[in-house]
């Protein structure tokens, strides 16, 4: 009996050594013993689901969105990437929820409103609402109605995905369903037959793509829940500047000794003029750096790269000054308030190349420089090739330069320039050039926006407290006002929209046809005189849109022509008219 009390006696020794290095191991990763044997029986599985599938079980209520989690956050840019990502295969990461009981509750996830009943499996989303959210806003989104985030189209001929409407391209929320895509390619006849089968293509890529989701059961507490939801969500270390460096050296990536242009683009900020794109800011640098060579227009980096350590650290000492200066006299002088709004980014490092080898533009060079800035804005698609002229080395004085920049953009042609109503959008020049010409009037915001907080109706837009916030935002610059009849294709034309941030269209059209709700001069700010109020509220949309589009194509065309001044001697004295001069194109001094 002996050997049965010593062995008894080795085998309790041997779960005492195990006791205590698992409970040295729960010390060093803070984990206390409950805890450790209540996340110990969690069990866990992975299912895939195609696209549809996972909508449609939103709608059906199985999908719950736990207290932890955030509201929908993304913007454009993370919305048009997650879709990039499904439509080139790429994994977009994997929806983690809890299996567990729950009730009955009624609650919206995208605008989308969900019932859901009395469930013991229902899946409560620990790790994916954001792309849960994405993905039921776009399969769902109207054109008239929800979240204009949501409004994700896809360029056919260029192979992108857009945000907000574009003129021919295609909805999202209309490829992913069949009987709709057939609807649209119907009611497009220019489509080619290319056109056609991408189309069909992105449709088999939307509703064939498998999503993993890991359901974890076996969770009995809500503090082992809370631990687990900030495991999944706050695990996990950011990628260093370094360790992006490292991993691009080791895939044979060249890379920039010093990232110079993060200073330039931090500077912009500040001062209220939005976020440079890097290769702009790379493009203002370079200006500094070496003004006596052109400034490359496209792939600047590998042009940095070239550059000596001590040369790029002088450059952006030297490139911060002047960027300030040439950003202040875009937003005084030529009256254009945000990058977002540059007809034509290039302008920008020939200017801060400009200054730092003249200084500050004042009199006559300050003149030629703003006819220029608003001249090359008038290009036509088939003229933006003068601006590699531009980019040429600087000569002479400033004076000189100032005169060889303006003599560099053709003229308009036989006919006088007229503004382009078909560009609705801010990813054309013609757009951008749209939009600040409707600032000129002075809009003011008509109905609240979440994306411009703090701001009541009747605040200008021009003010940078409303303008800024809403441009770095990356929404789109034009609002839609007028309803758009089921299975018609985008309007084509400015009259439909406002210069205003993302609202709903109805509340837009419903406040500005409301009596007394507006005063006369806020909605003169919008070009929409008492005709055009009338034409709204009969519903006569389309005589409206007519009417409108006359009063832009005026308003627009004379605002570009007061700036760049086609028909005025350049040459000799130069005439002093006000900014807001109704100059004709053929006009004399």
């Amino acid at each position: 009996m002996m050997w049965l009390w010593l062995a008894a006696c080795r085998a309790s020794l041997r779960a005492r050594a195990r006791s205590r290095r698992l409970g040295s191991s729960s010390k060093r990763y803070g984990l206390t013993r409950k805890e450790n044997r209540e996340v110990g029986v969690v069990r866990q599985r992975v299912d895939l689901y195609t696209l549809p599938h996972l909508v449609r079980m939103v709608e059906e209520g199985r999908f719950r969105v736990g207290a932890f989690s955030r509201p929908a956050i993304w913007g454009h840019r993370q919305i048009t990437e997650l879709f990039d990502s499904v439509h080139r295969g790429f994994p977009i990461g994997t929806i983690t929820v809890a299996e567990q009981p729950a009730g009955e509750e009624d609650f919206r996830i995208a605008g989308l409103p969900v019932h859901a009943s009395r469930d013991g499996q229902a899946w409560t989303v620990l790790d994916g609402v954001q792309r849960l959210t994405t993905l039921v806003g776009v399969w769902h989104h109207q054109p008239d109605q929800g979240d204009d985030r949501y409004a994700v189209w896809y360029d056919l001929d260029n192979d992108r995905f857009l945000p907000g409407p574009h003129p021919g391209a295609l909805p999202v929320s209309v490829a992913c369903r069949a009987d709709r895509l057939r609807s649209w390619i119907d009611t497009h006849p220019f489509l080619t037959e290319d056109n056609i089968a991408e189309c069909w293509r992105l449709h088999t890529a939307l509703t064939s793509y498998q999503e993993p989701v890991t359901v974890l059961s076996g969770i009995e507490s809500s503090e082992s829940f809370s631990l687990l939801f900030t495991r999944l969500n706050d695990a996990g270390v950011g990628l260093a500047r370094s360790d992006v460096a490292r991993a691009r050296k080791e895939a044979g990536i060249p890379t920039s000794p010093v990232a110079g242009e993060q200073p330039l683009i931090r500077q912009s900020e500040q001062l209220g003029f939005g976020r440079l794109p890097e290769a702009l800011a790379v493009q203002c640098l370079l200006a500094v750096a070496q003004p006596r060579r052109r400034i490359p227009r496209s792939a600047p980096r590998p042009h940095m790269d070239e550059l000596a350590v001590s040369a790029t650290r002088e450059a952006v000492e030297r490139a911060g000054p002047a960027l300030e200066v040439a950003l202040r006299f875009v937003r005084k002088h030529a009256r254009i308030p945000h990058v977002r709004l540059l007809p034509h980014p290039e302008i920008l490092p020939v200017l801060v190349r400009f200054v730092s080898v003249f200084g500050p533009p004042s009199q006559r060079p300050q003149e030629l420089l703003r006819r220029w800035v608003w001249r090359t804005a008038m290009l036509t698609p088939r003229q933006t090739s003068v601006l590699e002229e531009a980019m040429e080395p600087v000569a002479g004085t400033a004076e000189s330069e100032a005169a060889r920049l303006l003599e560099s953009v053709p003229p308009p042609g036989p006919r006088p320039f007229t503004a382009d109503l078909t560009s609705v959008t801010a990813d054309h020049p013609e757009g951008r050039l749209n939009a600040l010409g409707l600032l000129s009037a002075g809009p003011a915001l008509l109905v609240p926006s979440a994306f411009v907080a703090g701001d009541q109706p009747g605040a200008p837009l021009s003010v940078s407290s409303l303008l800024t916030p809403w441009l770095d935002s990356e929404h789109d610059l034009f609002c839609r006002l007028t309803p758009q009849p089921p299975g018609a294709s985008r309007p084509t034309t400015l009259g439909n929209y406002l210069l205003h941030p993302p609202a709903p269209s109805g509340k837009l059209l419903k406040t500005v046809t409301s009596p007394d709700s507006l005063t006369a001069s806020l909605l003169e700010g919008h070009f929409l005189d008492p005709r055009g109020i009338q034409l709204l509220s009969s519903r006569r949309y389309e005589e409206f849109v007519q009417h409108r589009d006359g009063l832009l194509k005026t308003a627009i065309t004379h605002r570009a022509q007061s700036f760049a001044r086609w028909g005025f001697k350049d040459r000799g004295r130069l005439p002093s008219l006000p900014d807001s001069a109704r100059d004709t194109p053929n006009g004399t001094p």
